[in-house]
């Protein structure tokens, strides 16, 4: 099948706030093709449930971890509160006579979920890392230098514990629905600070046939610290989101109250 959008360069569009595209300078939005770097940009699908159609995907983390007690084989406990990611769509029509338009997919309950799936990887945020030419872009870590990519592989197979790839909730919040994914069950193996990194892809759609599966989008999560047992401050009370993600079928623990941890008696001497 022939690609419609013949790698045209489009409209300067800033990515969707509240529903509204406004012109942005500079901003790459070309609908990427074979053995291109298309992460976070408009895709044209050769097989597939987009097939035929320039697809943009955006992940967007709505509540990241703040802390975790550093996991051991007899005292699992996973960082909290639960990471969650939406997961935002855009497809891209050709150009035309007035030109290319973007437009955010309207109803996600309509998509099927299957295939769709969102990886996370584990990234120190305390140290500069040296090793491997391929690194993490300096700006993803405010003040950091980048993370060599073996570095991450190695945390996030041996240091990051728990469910590391997820298929999305369906979630109505603020009167819409959403594709969101959680990670409900993330332990960390180390002591220290740590972000995550989120990469989305669909198993089910083929840009280019006979190859890889495509990273569609990817983001950056927020800092959160991993302390010792001795260390660990507690639970906080659930945020809302967890308490609407729960209400609505995601397996999670909510609390209503906070929890410290108990007091030993030599701590009080």
């Amino acid at each position: 099948m022939s690609n419609p959008f013949h790698l045209d360069l489009y409209p300067n569009l800033e990515p969707f706030i509240d529903g509204f595209t406004v012109p942005l300078q500079g901003l790459d939005n070309r609908v990427y093709h074979i053995e291109e770097q298309y992460t976070n940009k408009a895709i044209y699908f050769e097989e597939g449930r987009w097939e035929g159609k320039g697809v943009r995907a955006e992940l967007h983390e709505l509540q990241h971890a703040v802390s975790g007690r550093k996991y051991a084989e007899v005292d699992r406990r996973s960082i909290d509160p639960p990471p969650v990611v939406l997961l935002r769509l855009f497809e891209r029509t050709p150009p035309g006579q007035y030109g290319s338009l973007e437009y955010e997919i309207p109803n996600y309950e309509n998509i099927g979920t299957m295939g769709l799936l969102c990886a996370v990887d584990l990234i120190p945020d305390n140290e500069s890392h040296s090793g491997d030419s391929e690194r993490v872009h300096p700006l993803s870590f405010p003040g950091n230098a980048p993370v060599a990519e073996s570095e991450i592989a190695r945390l996030t197979t041996n240091v990051l514990i728990g469910s590391k790839v997820v298929q999305p909730h369906l979630i109505e919040r603020n009167g819409q629905k959403n594709l969101m994914f959680v990670f409900s069950d993330l332990a960390v193996r180390n002591l220290g600070y740590f972000r995550l990194r989120y990469r989305f892809f669909d198993l089910v759609s083929t840009a280019v046939p006979g190859k890889d599966t495509t990273i569609q989008a990817e983001c950056i999560g927020g800092r959160f610290k991993v302390f010792s047992t001795k260390d660990f401050p507690g639970l906080q009370v659930s945020t809302e989101l967890t308490k609407i993600l729960s209400a609505q079928g995601v397996p999670l623990n909510v609390r209503n109250s906070e929890r410290k941890p108990k007091t030993r008696k030599h701590d009080r001497t």
